[in-house]
């Protein structure tokens, strides 16, 4: 799994993010400071279809 955070106001790089096959999983509220102002910032994460096998859980959380 790849993961990477962008600032929420950053939207050409979450755009290009998700153009990369990423999605958004979460926000991290006032986590990212720049220039004496703290940000918002927006997870991302792309999983991998040919890495893991049959030995990794395939359940997932609700």
């Amino acid at each position: 799994m790849l993961q990477g955070q962008v600032i929420a106001a950053n939207a050409p790089s979450r755009a290009l993010l998700t153009q990369a096959g990423f999605r958004e999983v979460g926000i991290r509220e006032r986590y990212g400071h720049l220039g004496d102002v703290w940000h918002d910032v927006v997870l991302h994460e792309r999983r991998s279809a040919i890495t893991g096998g049959p030995g990794l859980p395939t359940m997932t959380c609700s």
